[in-house]
Parts: structure tokens; sequence; C-alpha cells
């Protein structure tokens, strides 16, 4: 046999010049990668800080405004407010302060740091929307949001394993329901931060538990979580509901189950027990007519039970049959996303509550790698629905939130606009909002199905052979592209509405109303409304009606407008929708008011016997001269006007960027600290981007 050639000699110095090359090109490949992260993740909080300081609703300054009173020596606000309702003939749906104390008693606490730091001064604060410069106040008002936003997504982080934690968090960052609460300027994400750091904490419990450490620490974190529900608790009441289930995940023993069911109860407790004998407090958060809602009984086998409540100890009978030897850190995720779910399948929500979920779904998505395609799909769904359906809503949760920024930017009720200006899109929209509400109605149930059967079944490994593979094939600008698909869609839908609204831009007269009603009948067929010299293009009328207190609705009616040229008439139709009771007018050609008062005639045309048309009519407030608003009919003179009477215009693009641009230059002081935050935000992201592993990110080669 031949004899074996001698191997080739590789000098040591060329040796360790590969292993240096393969050792710098993993560190720059894993330098990269997460730089790539960092700015997904960036981005998302960017965009926040961007709209802000633009964007606002009265549930973010009427709170807050309730909160103040605290700071004046109120303590009591429930019964103060109350009281000051009752003296004041305050008529309103709702009580006078709906939130528990800790909520209120956060935010006065803020307050004061705003005032004390010279940021803000309560003087002249009489309503809540009376403040000298909105966009500072909208920005400082939402600033503890943002931490809050933060400081879930950094939990998020902290939960999801080795090489999934920056997909956790930019999950989060670009979940839609969690950035517009922030822009609504929502309390809604402080209990969700508190659920979400519950979880966090009770799955340090279960994993010292299960590495048989200190049994006194695994008791401290699991007692620690459950103060986190009951903290959660004085700020909404909804974190209460994790506690049962909570409490049967982290421990075995019965009494040691009772000890921590007990602590948020407590803790709740006493932030209630000094208003327990104020009516206002009983009534308007104990048993708030929103929160009641979710024991709504529905009739199964000839008897009334509430489905939430089915479902609730449906899961409570599988945690308590469950071998205690069974829970994982993972269970309390899968509980979140089963208890929330439930609510929103069975019961009656609001829409934003659909923050509740987002971090639990987050979470199986980052925890659940076997089953990550089920979990994304879950996620894109009921995301990108809640951005479809925001727009379906009332117009001041949706582009309306830039209206306090730009009154160019409130445009009229989206239904009223489709039936005035596109009637042929009427039901192709009505469509497609069905379609949405059944998408996510399926996202939500498919959530719940697949938590529960995931608490039923722990070692499912359903596609858990090729999932592992698979995930590890998707690149970083997939991901990317996948979770900024809600956004996108939320941007398609505001584009899709802002061009068929463009005609549609509302001046709205609002103001108390009275007990005066406009009335039109076959013996009165027309009353006028005069109002202030107004300088504008009318491209319609919306008038408002009371359908209940009204008969024999014809389908159409007339109005007449005194412009430039003379008088203008238009036939109106009648337009009856979920948000929108009244006759919509649209003129075939804009009508120019010049800077004159405005005469407007309702008129019918050839009205029936039983005609009656009964339309509200308010005071006018916050005006220099009463006397510009004159309402007549006959021999009858008032000064008031129609209520919700709403003048359409067209959009001005100079216009609203002019009025945007004087809404944020109005503080000067607004331009010197938003960079600051800004740095802040990144700096935090930036910190922890840098502690993330140099493994690849699930999805990141």
């Amino acid at each position: 046999m031949p004899e074996s050639l001698p191997s080739p000699k590789i000098p040591a110095r060329g040796l360790l010049s590969k292993a240096a090359s393969r050792l710098w090109l993993k560190r720059a490949n894993g330098s990269s990668l997460r730089t790539g992260w960092f700015v997904l993740v960036a981005a998302a909080y960017l965009l926040r800080l961007i709209l802000m300081p633009m964007t606002g609703h009265n549930d973010l300054l009427l709170p807050a405004w309730k909160a103040h009173y605290i700071n004046q020596g109120h303590w009591n606000i429930y019964a103060y407010l109350a009281q000051r309702d009752e003296v004041g003939s305050v008529a309103t749906d709702h009580p006078p302060a709906a939130y528990p104390y800790g909520f209120y008693a956060t935010t006065a606490g803020w307050l004061e740091v705003l005032r004390r730091a010279g940021l803000i001064s309560f003087d002249g604060w009489s309503t809540q929307w009376a403040i000298p410069s909105r966009a500072w106040w909208f920005l400082l008002l939402k600033l503890p949001y943002l931490a809050s936003d933060l400081a879930i997504g950094i939990l998020l982080f902290h939960t999801a394993p080795a090489g999934r934690r920056l997909l956790a968090w930019a999950s989060w960052a670009w979940s839609l329901s969690g950035a517009y609460l922030l822009l609504m300027g929502q309390n809604d994400l402080y209990p969700t931060l508190f659920t979400a750091g519950a979880a966090w904490l009770g799955g340090r419990a279960l994993q010292a538990q299960r590495a048989n450490q200190s049994r006194h620490e695994s008791a401290l974190l699991a007692a620690a979580s459950m103060a986190l529900l009951g903290l959660g608790a004085t700020f909404k009441i909804i974190p209460l509901a994790l506690a049962a289930p909570f409490a049967l995940v982290l421990a075995s023993r019965w009494r040691d189950r009772l000890l921590l069911t007990v602590i948020p109860a407590v803790i709740f407790g006493a932030s209630a027990a000094p208003f327990i004998a104020t009516p206002a407090f009983v009534n308007g958060v104990l048993f708030n007519w929103e929160g009641v809602r979710i024991f709504s009984a529905a009739q199964i086998f000839a008897a009334p039970v509430s489905l939430f409540v089915m479902a609730y100890v449906a899961l409570l009978i599988v945690l308590v049959a469950r071998p205690a030897s069974l829970a994982r850190p993972v269970d309390l995720w899968l509980i979140g996303a089963v208890v929330f779910s439930s609510l929103f399948l069975f019961s009656w929500s609001q829409f934003y509550w659909a923050v509740w979920l987002t971090p639990f779904v987050v979470a199986l998505l980052a925890l659940d790698a076997g089953r990550w395609r089920y979990w994304l799909t879950l996620w894109l769904t009921i995301e990108a629905t809640f951005a479809v359906l925001l727009f379906s809503l009332h117009r001041d949760f949706s582009i309306g939130l830039l209206a306090s920024a730009s009154l160019s930017f409130r445009l009229a009720q989206f239904d009223a606009v489709i039936a005035l200006f596109a009637p042929a899109l009427r039901q192709p929209v009505e469509i497609l909002w069905t379609v949405a509400r059944s998408a996510q109605t399926t996202g939500r149930l498919l959530v719940f199905a697949g938590a529960l059967g995931l608490l039923l079944f722990p070692s499912l490994a359903a596609w858990g052979r090729t999932a592992c593979a698979d995930f590890h094939q998707i690149r970083l600008s997939r991901w990317a592209g996948l979770l900024i698909l809600p956004m996108l869609a939320s941007l398609l839908v505001a584009a899709g509405i802002f061009a068929l609204s463009g005609r549609a831009i509302g001046r709205e007269y609002v103001g108390p109303r009275q007990a005066q009603r406009a009335v039109l009948s076959a013996e009165q067929p027309a009353f006028t409304q005069t109002l202030p010299p107004v300088s504008e293009t009318l491209t319609g009328v919306l008038l408002n009606i009371l359908p209940a207190e009204s008969a024999a609705l014809p389908s159409t009616m007339e109005v007449c407008v005194t412009v430039l040229s003379g008088e203008q008439c238009s036939q109106g139709s009648l337009i009856q929708s979920a948000s929108f009771n009244g006759y919509g007018f649209r003129f075939s050609q804009p009508a120019t008011t010049g800077n004159q008062p405005l005469r407007i005639v309702f008129r019918l045309t050839e009205p029936a016997a039983e005609t009656r048309i009964v339309a509200p009519l308010a005071s006018p407030t916050n005006v220099s001269r009463l006397q510009d608003y004159r309402f007549e009919q006959g021999q009858t003179a008032l000064t008031a006007h129609l209520g919700r009477l709403t003048l359409l215009r067209p959009f001005e693009t100079s216009r609203a960027l002019a009025e945007v641009a004087n809404h944020l230059t109005r503080d000067w002081r607004l331009a010197a600290m938003w960079p600051l935050i800004a740095v802040a935000c990144l700096i935090v992201i930036g910190g922890a981007v840098r502690v993330a592993p140099d493994k690849p990110p699930a999805g990141g080669r």
C-alpha cells in the first residue's frame, strides 16, 4: 500500500487569525442584529412621542381635572364632586368619579410634582379644557402613561427566554391597542402594567419552586405578585379577576392559596374603606355601570347566566383539578389570556380595554416557540382588526384625536359622510366593519381556546417538530414587516376615510341642552337659525334630530342658506345610523358665506299630517355676543341654536398646518422638553438592547 501523504501543517498564526476572524464576524453580526431590533423598537416609541403633544381626548383631561381637587384639600373627591354636580345641576350619565382612589391619588401626586416644578399652574383651571397650552399639558399628563408603556415592554423583555427578548418588546411596541391608549390618554395602561408585572413576578416564583431554591424566596415573590394585583385594582378593579386563578397556580396548599388571595383583597379594601360610606363611590366605582355589565345574563338551558362567569368558573375548575406539580411560569400568562379573552367574548366591554389582553398574547408569542405561528397569527388578527374597527367608532376616537391640535381634523361622523357624499359605498363599508368584527371575535375565541387547551394539556406539542426550525428561518426584516402590519392597516384605513371626508370638516355648535325643542310639523313646516358671522366655504349641513320624540319622518327636507351670491338651497335626506340621526344636506356647488351672519332655513316640502320632527335646542357657551345666536319659528324667537348643528367645509392643508404649528409652538418649553424625553427613551431601550444576549433572537437569521 502506498504511504499516506503527510498532512499539511497550518501555522499557529493562521489558526489564531481564523479564530479571531470568526469571533469578529460573530460579534459584528450580533451587533448588527441588535442594532436592527433597537431601530425597530425605538421607531415605535419615537412615533408615539411625535403624536403625544398633538393628540388628546376628554378622557385624558377630565380625570386629571377631577384629581386636582385632591391637591386643593378635597381628599374625598367622590363626595365633593357629587355635591358639586348636585349644586351645579350638572346632568350626566357618568358618575362623578368613576375610578378607584389609587388612580386619582397617583394623578394628583403627579400634578403636584409638575406644579411645584413650575411646569403647570392650577390657576384658571375651571373646566377640564381650560388650559393655556394644550400640547404642553398633553405631553406632561401622558408621561406617566409613557413610563407605564416602557415598563410593560421591559417586563415582556425579561419574561421572554434568551434570544426572543427583543422580539417580545418589539411586538408590544408595535401593538396598536397599546400605542393608542397612550395617544388617547386612557389610564388602562396602569392596570395593564400591574397585571403584566404580577404575571412576571409569579413566573419567577414558580421558577424558584422548580429549581428547589429557598422556599422563603418563592413565597415572597408569590406574595409580591398578588400585591401587584391589589395595587392594580386601586386603579381599575379588573386585576382582581386574576387573583384566584393566580393563587391556585402559585401555591399547592389550600391554606397558602387562601392567604395569597387575601393579599390583593386587603390592599384594595384598604384603599376603598375610607369611602365605603360615600354613595358616589359605591355606585360609581364598586357598582360602576360599565363594570357590572360583565355579569349581563344570557338565556342558557332556560336559566339566565353570565357567560363570562361560566368561563371563569370553568377556568377555576381546570386549575383545581390539575396536579400542582404541572404548574409552570407560562401558566400565568395563559391564565391572563383566558380571563381577558373570555371577558371580551362573553360580556360587553369598551373597545380600548383590548390592551388588557395584549401583553399576554405577546408573552405567549415569545414563550411558546413551538406554536409561534399560532400566536403570531392571532396577534396580527386582533391588532389589525383593532386598527380597522377604530374608525367605525365615534369620530373623536380616531382622527378626531388630532382635533385638539387643529379643528381641521374634526371630521363629521363617518357614517353620515358616507350617506351624504358616497352613498354607493355605504353597504361595502358596513360589510368591512362586519368582517373586521367577525375576525376580531374569531381571534379572541382562538386565544381563549388555545390558552385553555394548553392549561388542560400542558404537554401538548402539536407542530413542535418543525416549528422551531421554521422559527429561525424568518429574518429580522420579515419580522419587522409583520410587526408593523397593524400600523400600516391603520394608516391605510385612515387615508381612505380622510379622502372620503375631505369635504366634510365639521364646525359643530354645541352647548347645554335646554328643555326647549324645535318642532317641524304640517302646521309649522319651517324654522330659521341665525349664527354669528363666519368666513367659510360650505359643502353641506347636518341637522341632528331626536328620533324618540319624532314621528312619521319624511325622507327628505329642504335647507336654504343665505350666502354672498344670494340664497342657496338643497334637498337633504334622512340619515339614521349608529352614530348619527338626522338630515344631511349637500350643496351641489360650494357656498361661500363671506364674513357675515349666517341665516339657515330648514323647511318641510310636502309634510304628511302626522309628521313631527323634533330637534334639540342648546344655549351658546363661551361666546361674547349671545344675541348673534337666534332661533325663530313663527312668532317665537329664542337666544339659542340647534343642538349639534354642523356646518361642513372642505379640508384646507395650509390652514391645518398653520393650526398644528400654532398648537405646538404656543409654549416654548415643549421644544426643550421633547428632545430630553426622546433621549431618555432611547437610553432605556438602548440599555436593554446592550444587555440582550449575543445569540440571534428567534427569527433573527
